[in-house]
């Protein structure tokens, strides 16, 4: 076995039966395509397909430097042939670096800058990075011939401050750890606002790798990461788009979705033998779900592990089973979604599909084409994680949303130049009411308005947020919601009085003290609201948003009365006889 293997990998080096393919790293400032990495693996089929089984095998015999050489060679080669513009990142352990230099010195450097474009070499950190004068001197030669550097999987390994600091690379790659927790751990979006703060004085640009999802896209982009990479962005390809469209920002408030949860995994046509099927299932016990597809990628059913291992069970199983194809084994009707659909949707649908229990699988499309398989398992515990994020920064008193969903909300609606309308409700008169009739009475009314909220304008609303003390906001993306405002404002004006003592309500209202320390009587609560609509062609930042938003709020509050404001319209108010 072992001699087949090291025959097989000796073909593969002698014939450079490699191949290449290649994945975006997109400037999002520029909204371009800065680069590609080239990605290299083994022949289709082999055993060292595999890019980790083809490199471990490497390690093992002494032979990583020779193939990391010829890979770089046929990724230069195959990135000039195709014409591709930007950036080439290709990947070299920094002994490979040394050995390439001490034995080919500028020459070999000099055939691996590809045409009509740059060279990045990121340094790999499976083994320790030494940093000694042999190292800093192959740098320096590199940079001359205008190569630039890269410090891969910064994070973990041996990629640490000390060989940032010493490296200095032009990029810093930070390791898919930090992508795969960020919507998890609420520390790594300080970790990596303090990792940007360093790479802006050090002179290192920072590159995300890993990035599956569009909420975790959109929290890079709002963190300040410029440049990013991952199966969002675009999967790696033998000949990727130059023409790259800018990376879409969900409106799915979930932040997760089945392209997050859908693993690659072979496929088998539906003409197999069920024996090589069989022996296909009992030589890889990773081989749980199996999803049976024709030539057009178009998925025709799935095969499950249990399943397949009970018909050939017992004492007749093997004869009545032998000669049955795949298709007349699979299940023609697994659940089969796309990879835009939202982990809520996913939850339902399994819920009600006959597979069930957590190890129940389901198949991912895109564009009606087999994409990947997924497990009930990682849709409950993404989904459980999701409800932990929300927990965590919603307010206590209402369980809304507060500031950073809010901001989350808005930077995906103005990403995808989406129309909506910012409504800011703020209380009138609440101060008053809160300090004499006391913090309990102050509490139900703000839990009044935000069932309201939630009652008359869940229909239309895309956002419904509080944050706090009597702030809410809700933002819009369909029309109708003008009428269900005033609705809202009537229903207030109806249910606040029972918060009220009776004296107050015989008064007209409560009797305290001013700003100025003056007993005056303050009229009953009411409810401002003011909007502020957003179009693609208004040109509103966040910023100027937040400031057009409480320039409404504060010309609802002119009356004491509840009252809606809408700017730049004739503002419609409705009175308290």
């Amino acid at each position: 076995m072992q001699e087949q293997l090291q025959r097989e990998y000796d073909d593969i080096l002698k014939q450079q039966n490699i191949c290449t393919a290649f994945q975006t790293i997109w400037d999002h400032n520029n909204y371009c395509v800065l680069g590609y990495e080239a990605l290299s693996r083994g022949p289709s089929g082999s055993y060292f397909h595999s890019p980790l089984t083809l490199f471990e095998y490497a390690r093992q015999q002494n032979q990583q430097l020779e193939l990391e050489l010829i890979c770089a060679q046929l990724a230069s080669a195959r990135f000039s042939e195709q014409g591709l513009s930007g950036q080439l990142f290709i990947n070299f352990s920094p002994d490979t670096l040394v050995y390439a230099f001490q034995k080919y010195g500028e020459i070999l450097f000099k055939r691996l800058i590809p045409k009509n474009a740059k060279l990045v070499i990121e340094l790999t950190e499976h083994q320790p990075i030494e940093y000694d004068s042999i190292l800093a001197n192959c740098l320096s030669a590199c940079r001359k011939l205008n190569i630039r550097f890269a410090l891969d999987d910064f994070g973990a390994g041996y990629a640490g401050i000390k060989n940032w600091l010493q490296i200095a690379p032009e990029y810093l790659k930070l390791d898919r750890y930090f992508c795969e927790q960020l919507l998890v751990e609420h520390k790594i979006s300080s970790a990596l606002t303090a990792i940007l703060e360093l790479a802006e004085n050090i002179g290192s640009r920072v590159i995300a790798e890993n990035i599956e999802t569009a909420e975790q896209y959109q929290l890079l982009l709002n963190l300040g990461v410029p440049y990013l990479q991952g199966y969002h962005i675009a999967r790696p390809a033998v000949q990727p788009q130059q023409q790259q469209a800018t990376p879409s920002v969900s409106l799915n408030p979930e932040p997760y979705s089945a392209l997050s949860l859908a693993t690659p995994q072979a496929s088998v046509a539906p003409d197999l033998s069920s024996k090589a099927l069989l022996d296909k299932m009992l030589e890889d016990k990773s081989l749980s779900s199996l999803p049976v597809v024709d030539h057009n990628q178009r998925v025709l059913g799935l095969l499950k592990r249990e399943e397949l291992l009970a018909r050939f069970s017992g004492p007749y199983g093997h004869s009545l089973n032998q000669r049955k194809t795949v298709a007349d084994l699979m299940d023609r009707n697994p659940l089969i979604v796309d990879i835009h659909t939202s982990l809520t949707e996913i939850g339902r649908r399994l819920s009600q599909h006959t597979a069930s229990g957590l190890d129940a699988a389901f198949i991912v499309t895109q564009n009606n084409q087999y994409y990947g398989i997924g497990l009930a398992v990682e849709v409950m515990r993404k989904l459980a994680n999701y409800k932990l994020q929300l927990a965590r920064y919603a307010n206590p008193l209402t369980a809304l949303p507060g500031n950073v969903p809010l901001q989350r909300c808005l930077n995906q609606l103005i990403s995808n130049q989406q129309d909506f309308s910012l409504a800011y409700f703020d209380l009138n008169n609440f101060k008053p009411f809160n300090d004499i009739c006391g913090y309990e009475r102050g509490d139900q009314m703000i839990k009044l308005v935000a069932e309201l909220i939630k009652l008359q304008l869940t229909k239309y609303a895309h956002f419904i947020g509080h944050l706090g003390g009597d702030d809410f906001i809700v933002i819009f993306t369909q029309t109708g919601w003008q009428q269900a405002i005033l609705n809202l404002l009537k229903q207030f004006d109806v249910k606040r009085e029972a918060l009220y003592r009776q004296k107050d309500l015989d008064a007209g209202g409560i009797i305290a003290k001013d700003r100025d320390g003056q007993q005056r009587r303050f009229p009953l609560c009411g409810l401002a609201v003011g909007v502020t609509p957003w179009t693609a062609n208004c040109g509103l930042s966040i910023e100027a948003l937040s400031e057009q938003a409480s320039f409404a709020k504060k010309q609802a509050k002119l009356s004491a009365q509840s009252n809606l404001y809408i700017a730049n319209t004739a503002p419609a108010v409705m009175l308290v006889e």
